[in-house]
């Protein structure tokens, strides 16, 4: 039954086939085939020596494809710091000062000794008796003001003027000497001393705020001695307890003598430290020598004093 359907589903396909081709001759008949064209082949060019590639640069569809790396965003500051102002290059420093420069100039201004041309002092101390003189004088004292000037930075050597009042006791070997020549008791005496004394001073610093100096030079000195005699005197007198008779002391001048200006030389050394820029503290020692020709004439006076 199978086999005599599929017998007349084809007999029926074919049949329309056949009437299909009969009406559309032109349709179904194949077209001529064109014979193809020739085939060329390129001669093959001549061999050439071989050449390194050429570096294969990036297209420029890679160009525009590839997004620039994306930046990070700035930072935010709460608060914005504003630059110092430039400032000015810091001047050359000036070349090293030779070592003999003077103290008072090769130190920073907020340390130690500064230099001022012109300084004032004020001095005071004891007076010691040398050779002769021991014997005839008593250690005494002295005081005395003074200016010094050192007229550039660059040298450490001043000019310095002093003047000084000296006073001193008189022993008993002058005291005798005086009553002989006046004839009657003397029972104490006084010797003064005064003059001025130019020298040049010369300073080597220690340290920023001490320095050594040494002195030397001469000035002109004037002495007076005065001789008393002292006498006691019946009288009256009254005290916190009450009053009565007694006696008192008067003391009388049996002579005074003056001498001429003589002149004296002198040579020192001392120390000086400082207390504040424009201040300093200063002890010293000279020897001096009034007279070569009178024996009674040496002196040590040493001193303590202020310079401003």
């Amino acid at each position: 039954m199978k086999m005599e359907v599929r017998t007349s589903v084809a007999l029926c396909l074919l049949a329309a086939a056949t009437t299909a081709a009969a009406q559309n001759p032109e349709q179904t008949a194949p077209a001529p085939q064109s014979p193809p064209p020739p085939q060329y082949t390129q001669p093959a060019p001549p061999a050439q020596p071989a050449t390194p590639p050429l570096p294969r640069l990036p297209s420029q569809q890679q160009y525009q494809n590839t997004p620039p790396a994306p930046s990070p965003p700035p930072q935010q500051y709460k608060y914005q710091y504003a630059p110092p102002p430039q400032q000015n290059a810091p001047p050359p420093s000036p070349p090293a000062k030779p070592q003999w420069t003077h103290s008072e100039s090769s130190y920073p201004a907020s340390a130690g000794f500064q230099y001022h041309p012109f300084r004032f002092h004020i001095d005071g101390g004891g007076t010691l008796t040398q050779r002769s003189n021991d014997t005839l004088l008593d250690n005494g004292w002295n005081a005395g003001l003074g200016l010094s000037w050192f007229p550039t930075r660059h040298l450490p050597l001043g000019i310095r003027i002093d003047g000084t009042y000296n006073e001193f006791d008189i022993r008993t070997p002058l005291l005798n000497q005086a009553a002989s020549t006046y004839g009657m008791r003397v029972d104490n005496g006084t010797q003064k001393m005064w003059g001025g004394d130019v020298d040049l001073e010369l300073d080597l610093p220690l340290s920023p705020y001490v320095r050594f100096y040494l002195l030397a030079g001469g000035g002109w000195y004037r002495q007076q001695d005065t001789f008393r005699q002292v006498n006691f005197y019946p009288g009256y007198f009254c005290d916190w307890w009450g009053c009565g008779p007694g006696y008192y002391g008067a003391r009388s001048i049996v002579g005074r003598t003056t001498t001429d200006w003589h002149f004296a030389k002198n040579a020192g050394l001392g120390f000086e430290f400082a207390v504040a820029p424009r201040t300093s503290f200063f002890v010293e020692a000279r020897y001096m020598r009034l007279n070569p020709n009178d024996a009674k004439s040496d002196y040590l006076p040493i001193r303590a004093g202020l310079r401003f």
